[in-house]
């Protein structure tokens, strides 16, 4: 019987917290242009008054580090855009042969104690392989985590 696995990852970021959910959520369709080696494209369609909600979806095509763009069809499961946390659901796409199910979490929070802005920004891949011969998304997740240095380098240099 199947069940369902977890792969985290915890990552520090300088950058102001706010504006790195905000490109990972609202504004995520700009990320091509400011990382284009690890997102070819995103599309965020059905926000309201311009904020993520249950519902948006997201079409993404990203490259994976040492694979092939991956193509993923999302829609947003949990959404707490105060908290700056959020899961997106895998509905269709390149993973769904894989898995039976596939899930993104984010959490971008301020770290406890820091005076700099800093925050922790954790993502945790949820999943169920289709059966055992499944690798588990490693290069996924090592993607996720490059592209979140990457942006907070770009939010960096914008500050």
């Amino acid at each position: 019987m199947a069940q369902i696995q977890k792969l985290e990852v915890v990552h520090e970021a300088k950058c102001c917290p706010d504006k790195l959910y905000r490109l990972l959520t609202r504004d995520a369709s700009q990320l091509s242009k400011y990382i284009p080696t690890l997102v070819e494209s995103v599309e965020v369609t059905a926000t309201r008054e311009g904020e993520v909600c249950m519902g948006t979806g997201f079409v993404w095509k990203f490259i994976p580090v040492g694979g092939p763009t991956i193509t993923t069809k999302e829609k947003i499961t949990a959404v707490d855009n105060k908290n700056r946390s959020i899961t997106y659901t895998v509905m269709e796409g390149d993973v769904i042969g894989d898995f039976k199910s596939f899930n993104f979490n984010l959490d971008v929070t301020p770290k406890s104690g820091a005076t700099d802005g800093t925050s922790l920004v954790k993502w945790s891949v949820e999943y169920e392989k289709a059966n055992e011969d499944v690798a588990d998304p490693v290069g996924i997740l090592k993607s996720i985590e490059l592209m979140t240095t990457e942006m907070n380098l770009h939010l960096l240099k914008q500050a």
